[in-house]
């Protein structure tokens, strides 16, 4: 029960009604509109307060409570009645409605919490009527919820629920409500993209289609308008959108206009698949992402779950920006927008990213230990729930690392320079890999970033939810990353002394992790890595969620054993997801680091299966309701994106270069997939993997492509076209890859697939070189034959061989055999 006496009042609008001001059945809106429609709805004068002792004149009679009570410390009008905090703590009263029509409900509610509601239930059936979200202020504040229609003899309760923390409220009532609405609550079109803005102040609609769409003949899917209201198009019937359009909203006795707008998207990439999880799920993904988008639109700052509606402070112009972390926050988080900023690019939002970068980069000072915020408004300010001051303020290691790692990312897929040349962002990678390395390496000394504390006094790593290490896996493994992007800068600045410097301390960073860091025993350096290094120098090598798979992640760890047994142990602690395993998280976004860990370990199947995860589960309730569905928290939709194009396709962009890499890492369930429109730089290009042996590159930009097509296994020979072309080989990450180079013309279509043998081939080649005499060739070079030989006749006489191993015995004795000496 809250003690202090607030005297501030204001009136709040129904959450609904803010939801539709914005954009509908979105739970995170940027403006609370206040203005309320011109309503009749009847008072004292003119008619009953359904609700007797609404002021608790009379106590608690007529009220039944539950988890709460009477009191008077926090008064609106004398005596108030207060819920503890849950939302199972609730205060209702029965009703028997007279007469048939709208009921408004409001109440006046003070709140050290949020996600209260004010709910009209049929006592009869239990189900809601009507309902609104309560999402709080410590002043006291009207709430409404309007437009909710009753039967006459109907009984109903109205329920006010409790919210996080506690709750106080007065002068609750329930009228008859004679207005005759014209709202369009909520609107869906054929072929829409992302959700609806609806605004009920200025009566407006806009909504969005993707590119290439035919807007001449745009159908209504679905409409939902105040009672009694109708509307002059019905649905299915085709409406031209080719430009705005009236929609009239008619009433008994009156008519309101409203204008609607359909918006072409710009064209963005799109996938196709044989399988239809991965395709429907790439293509709500990159559309989901334009939900997200800041850019050019104005609202309040330093709106949170404490805060609803924003700081007081006014409404700002928003910078180049898209949203990065809870739904219910007006902000981009670093740690957030580093795990999207690939996603965002892929997506179309270049420009947002670059704008936010340079946010960072501008914020990291001296007096904040080279550190940068942690969070930004859409206006580049400081997001308050996180700054204070300079000396408090949320901050983790990581992500300092992660912003240069990701920035030098930007730079390969853009090309754009100044990533690499705007001196904000190079003074920020400078300080970053130097100041702040040698500033914070003072317990112990061993060229680790560290941390010393919680959140607020500098974590060095993103697991939040326990310890407080001072150097973490995720925060050397980061480390590393950004040494390496450091030095591909720098190379790509012409300093190639120093960048060869750089690539020596990210190994010799490697190195040390691998031999001596993550060691807790000298006898066994085969087993699991250590994730923390804590104040008094003990070393920990259970699960820790973030410290733990960021390791193998940010390939700081030397492939082998070691590093194949803690992948496994990483899949064993995860078990199925929320709630199958001990440690699993219970927050989903942690979850979209999963397959970032597993395909460049060229583990397909275990990465598909988190990737599909993560969609089956993108319309439940997030662990935190007011954030909204685990798909309206934005790392789980940019994240899908890129998982597709940089995890499961392979492709390495870099744009500076005009070249890419693909490498196909299709799971068992996907038999091929094609990405077209795929932006990198200059270039516009479609790649398509048809299994793991065949790939298919269209270059429809006006410069030539370096092409490095990469196929997992030991193949010796390609086909490009109709020639026949000798595979190089090299490991990634510990894996074989074999490969091929080609130059890909303006305009141009090339296929590359792995020369496949028949067996016929193959037994014809073997006839061929069994007539071959061994005193006519030197000793060496006949022995090299001999044992091709051999191998390709024992290949023959199975009764099944792999492909594989037919590709292998005839390409291995067909070089024997070109190779023999006289």
């Amino acid at each position: 029960m809250k003690s202090n006496n607030k005297k501030k009042l204001k009136v709040v609008v129904p959450l609904s009604m803010v939801l539709a001001a914005t954009s509908a059945n979105s739970l995170a809106p940027i403006n609370a509109i206040t203005k309320t429609p011109q309503s009749k709805i009847m008072t004292l004068e003119q008619g009953e307060n359904l609700l007797l002792n609404p002021g608790f004149e009379d106590g608690t009679n007529n009220w039944e409570f539950i988890g709460g009570g009477l009191a008077s410390n926090n008064q609106y009008k004398g005596t108030h009645f207060y819920l503890n905090g849950g939302s199972q703590n609730k205060i209702k009263q029965t009703v028997k409605v007279p007469k048939s029509g709208n009921y408004t409900v409001s109440a006046w509610l003070s709140l050290g919490g949020s996600n209260g509601k004010i709910s009209v239930v049929d006592k009869t059936t239990g189900s809601i009527i009507g309902e609104t979200t309560v999402i709080g202020s410590s002043a006291y504040s009207q709430y409404i919820l309007n437009q909710v229609y009753l039967e006459q003899n109907q009984e109903v309760e109205v329920v006010i629920s409790g919210c996080s923390g506690w709750l106080n409220g007065d002068e609750i009532s329930m009228f008859y409500d004679e207005t005759e609405y014209r709202d369009i609550n909520a609107v869906e079109f054929y072929d829409q993209s992302g959700k609806v803005e609806i605004d009920k102040v200025n009566k407006t609609i806009n909504f969005a289609v993707r590119y290439g769409t035919d807007i001449n003949q745009i159908k209504l899917k679905s409409l939902n308008l105040s009672r009694g209201a109708t509307l002059n198009y019905k649905l299915e019937e085709p409406i031209d959108f080719s430009k705005p359009v009236v929609f009239k909203v008619s009433s008994a006795t009156l008519t309101d206009e409203w204008t609607v707008k359909c918006i072409v998207r710009e064209q963005q990439s799109k996938v196709t698949s044989s399988n239809k999880e991965l395709e429907e799920g790439f293509n709500w993904a990159i559309d989901k992402t334009n939900q997200f988008v800041m850019t050019g639109k104005n609202g309040v700052v330093n709106k949170d779950e404490y805060r609803p509606s924003g700081d007081g402070t006014g409404i700002r112009d928003y910078i180049p920006s898209y949203w990065a972390g809870y739904y219910d926050r007006t902000a981009f988080y670093g740690r957030d927008f580093v795990h999207q900023a690939t996603g965002g690019y892929i997506s179309g939002h270049e420009e947002e990213n670059l704008s936010m970068f340079e946010v960072f980069a501008k914020n990291a000072t001296e007096a904040r230990k080279w550190y940068t915020l942690w969070a930004f408004n859409f206006d580049g300010s400081p997001h308050t729930i996180d700054y204070k001051d300079d000396n408090n303020f949320v901050r983790e290691v990581p992500a300092q690392f992660e912003l240069v790692e990701k920035a030098y990312e930007q730079y390969l897929w853009t090309g754009d320079s100044r990533y690499i040349e705007d001196e904000d962002l190079w003074n920020f990678y400078t300080n970053v890999m130097t100041n702040f390395v040698t500033l914070h390496d003072d317990q112990n000394p061993n060229g680790i970033a560290e941390g010393y504390g919680g959140i607020f006094q500098g974590s060095c790593t993103y697991n939040e939810r326990g310890e407080y290490p001072i150097e973490a896996g995720d925060a050397i493994a980061s480390q590393y990353q950004a040494t390496l992007a450091y030095a591909g800068m720098l190379e790509a600045k012409g300093k190639k002394e120093d960048a060869k410097e750089w690539y020596k301390k990210a190994d010799d960073l490697k190195k040390y992790f691998n031999e001596e860091w993550s060691v807790i025993n000298e006898n066994n350096k085969n087993e699991r890595y250590a994730r923390i290094i804590d104040k008094d120098g003990n070393k920990k090598n259970d699960f820790g969620k973030e410290n733990s798979w960021f390791m193998p992640m940010k390939l700081i760890t030397e492939p082998g054993e070691r590093n194949d047994n803690y992948l496994d142990y990483i899949s064993e602690k995860l078990g199925d997801g929320i709630g199958t395993a001990k440690e699993a998280p219970t927050n989903i976004e942690a979850y979209t680091y999963i397959p970032d860990t597993y395909f460049p370990y060229n583990r397909n199947d275990e990465a598909w299966k988190w990737m599909k995860y993560i969609l089956s589960v993108k319309d439940n309730d997030h662990e935190r309701p007011s954030q909204g569905t685990n798909g309206d928290y934005p790392e789980i939709s940019f994240t899908i994106v890129d998982q597709t194009v940089e995890g499961m396709m392979g492709i390495e962009a870099n744009a500076p270069e005009n070249s890419v890499v693909t490498a196909p890492r299709l799971p068992g369930e996907v038999e091929w997939v094609k990405i077209d429109d795929l932006k990198m730089g200059e270039h516009n290009l479609s790649i398509e993997h048809n299994g793991l042996e065949k790939t298919i590159l269209k270059n429809s930009s006006e410069k030539a492509l370096e092409w490095e097509a990469r196929f997992y296994g030991d193949y010796d020979y390609f086909v490009i076209g109709n020639e026949e072309v000798k595979a190089e080989k090299k490991e990634v990450n510990g894996v074989l890859v074999s490969y091929v180079k080609a130059k890909v013309n303006s305009g141009e279509t090339l296929e590359i697939k792995v020369k496949n043998v028949t067996t016929e081939e193959l037994r014809n080649l073997v006839e061929e070189a069994s007539l071959l005499n061994k005193k006519d060739y030197t000793k060496d070079t006949w022995k090299t034959f001999e044992d091709a030989l051999k191998n390709a006749q024992k290949v023959l006489s199975k009764d099944k061989s792999t492909q594989l191993e037919i590709n292998k015995a005839f390409f291995d004795l067909k070089v024997a055999k070109e190779n023999l000496n006289k």
